[in-house]
């Protein structure tokens, strides 16, 4: 049996000379739980991402993987991969190429969609956005990790790949903790566990659709 790991980020503080965007943000993440993080543009989901992945230094940030007395900063892209808005693809390497870099068997990715199966060779530059975003995904997920964190995963996707890939997420979680964000808020909810709300710089750990509307994520 698979032995469940945890993640803790806390105390997020992060200012950008007079403007504070987080301040003093948290959330928890686990094997077999998908975390959401809503929240409404610009509040400060992306940053909260980069400061975690070290994309960004913050004011302050603790991290803490399982009951660990130590959190070696330096490394945390080992323990967590992270799928940012942009692509990260390098745009002159191949499908092919990328997925032999992560260690993930690209067999998979034309099982989870045959149309991928002539674009193994192809640069990423020839891809369509939408074919980049599900290969990146898929490729986030698959890779070995214990966490994962998608940021955005169901943008510039057709309704009928972010079906797949919240069937994929599901399957994924058995296997390592995943925290999802995006624009697509009924997207997220379907597929979390937990749910946090990012407001004014704190998160709010949302346990209803009530408390959405409550602290004015929405409306009635």
């Amino acid at each position: 049996m698979q032995s469940e790991n945890t993640l803790l980020v806390d105390s997020v503080t992060l200012s950008f000379g007079a403007k504070q965007v987080l301040g003093g943000a948290y959330i928890t993440a686990r094997t077999g739980c998908v975390t959401g993080v809503l929240g409404r543009n610009g509040c400060g989901k992306s940053c909260l991402f980069k400061c975690i992945m070290g994309g960004i230094k913050p004011q302050n940030i603790f991290i803490r993987f399982n009951e660990e007395r130590e959190t070696d900063y330096g490394h945390i892209g080992e323990r967590i991969k992270y799928l940012p808005q942009q692509v990260f693809i390098p745009q002159s390497m191949t499908l092919g190429e990328a997925f032999d870099l992560y260690g993930v068997d690209y067999e998979g990715l034309i099982g989870f969609d045959t149309k991928f199966y002539s674009y193994r060779d192809r640069p990423i530059y020839e891809l369509s956005g939408g074919g980049i975003r599900i290969a990146e995904t898929y490729l986030i997920l698959k890779a070995k990790a214990e966490f994962c964190i998608l940021d955005e995963p169901f943008s510039n996707i057709a309704p009928k790949y972010v079906e797949k890939m919240q069937r994929l997420i599901d399957e994924q979680k058995a296997a390592k903790g995943i925290i999802i964000s995006d624009h697509l808020y009924e997207s997220v909810m379907e597929s979390t566990d937990q749910l946090f709300l990012l407001s004014g710089g704190h998160t709010i750990q949302i346990k209803e659709r009530e408390d959405l509307i409550r602290h004015g994520y929405l409306l009635r």
